[in-house]
């Protein structure tokens, strides 16, 4: 074989790298040898069978999406699969540990490449600072607190995850915080919704199961950014928050199928914790301690909630068209509007306000 990658990122990061001419992918593959090994061979007496040539293959590319759509058998016995083929050059992305520790005994020559994600800089903490309350209203002292829990990651010797823990009501600026991050790196978040696990099905996805379900490493690999956002972090159960322990330690992660290393990552867990005790006594010491900040998000202030209400409206508004603009000007709504959302808890809420307004406002031209 001339070439063997194994390519550890995101998708769009290997498709840069692979050829673009002259290439077949495994699930092809499987179903051309299955069905091959499904033939009959009639052999005649006194004739000798011909041995069957292998399929060439001048560029064998596997993307990590592929390995749920095969069978198991194909994975614990990749060597063997491959030997049926006849390779020019191999790349695979992200392989589960029982395919690359095959390929690395099977070939002395293998190039590991690691995608490389932006680290946070100096310049992106001053972006962050102008740019953030143009978004997020009433949390002065959290972006204080989160641009000093960000600045150790401008050391270029520094390599384990800056680890930092939301809390406060909902609908404060969390979630948007994670993304206005994000916005200043410039790429895309990785988010997860820790809410939707609640059983057995989240020690598979976290732990690891078969090749063919959904797991947190896997998708940690094929992840596009080094911010990522566990939100609702409080919704998981704690039986499972030893998985998280040399993550958030060490960056490092790994399951019975697949190990991966985060570096310089920011790890961004949210909450509706209302004070630091509660934070202790429900996610308990242990997981507690491995957060490098712990930030609370402050309840809005009239004053905040009435800047939401007008940036809300506005962007609200610009979003109809000029006749329904039109129509909501007749009604005379805005400044009672922004008044009524001063009576609301979060930006949630105003958000929902003013959509029922606008809507209610639209149906009764309509229907009058």
């Amino acid at each position: 074989m001339n070439r063997v990658v194994i390519f550890y990122g995101s998708r769009s990061a290997f498709e840069q790298i692979i050829p673009k001419r002259d290439c077949r992918n495994l699930t092809d593959l499987v179903m051309e040898i299955d069905t091959d090994n499904r033939s009959f061979v009639v052999e005649i007496p006194d004739k000798p069978v011909e041995e069957k040539k292998k399929t060439l293959v001048e560029n064998f590319i596997i993307e990590s999406d592929e390995y749920s759509g095969v069978r198991e058998h194909v994975i614990l016995n990749f060597a063997n699969f491959l030997a049926k083929l006849n390779v020019n050059n191999l790349y695979i992305q992200n392989p589960p540990i029982a395919i690359s520790s095959q390929i690395e005994k099977l070939y002395t020559q293998v190039e590991i490449i690691r995608q490389e994600y932006k680290a946070i800089s100096k310049d992106n903490l001053v972006e962050l600072y102008n740019n953030y309350q143009n978004k997020i209203k009433g949390q002065n002292k959290a972006l204080k607190l989160l641009l000093q829990a960000l600045y150790p990651l401008t050391n270029p010797n520094r390599k384990k995850p800056v680890v930092i823990l939301f809390y406060g009501d909902t609908g404060l600026g969390k979630t948007e915080t994670a993304h206005a991050i994000s916005d200043v790196v410039k790429e895309r978040l990785f988010r997860k919704q820790f809410s939707m696990f609640q059983n057995n099905q989240f020690a598979t996805y976290l732990f690891g199961g078969t090749h063919y379900e959904k797991s947190f490493a896997k998708e940690l690999l094929d992840r596009e950014s080094n911010v990522i956002l566990l939100d609702e972090f409080d919704k998981a159960n704690s039986t499972f928050h030893s998985a998280f322990y040399q993550l958030f330690d060490e960056g490092i992660y790994e399951d019975q199928n697949y190990h991966l290393e985060l570096k310089n990552s920011i790890i961004i867990c949210t909450s509706n914790y209302k004070t630091v005790d509660d934070i202790k006594n429900k996610l308990g010491k242990a997981i507690f301690s491995r957060f490098d900040s712990v930030i609370k998000f402050d309840d809005l202030s009239t004053d905040s909630k009435n800047q939401i209400a007008f940036m809300q409206f506005e962007e609200k508004y610009n979003a109809y068209t000029k006749s329904e603009q039109l129509i909501i000007d007749s009604f005379d709504i805005r400044d009672k509007l922004i008044e009524k959302c001063t009576q609301c808890n979060n930006a949630r809420e105003i958000s929902h306000l003013i959509d029922d307004t606008f809507a209610l406002v639209l149906l009764t031209n309509l229907i009058s």
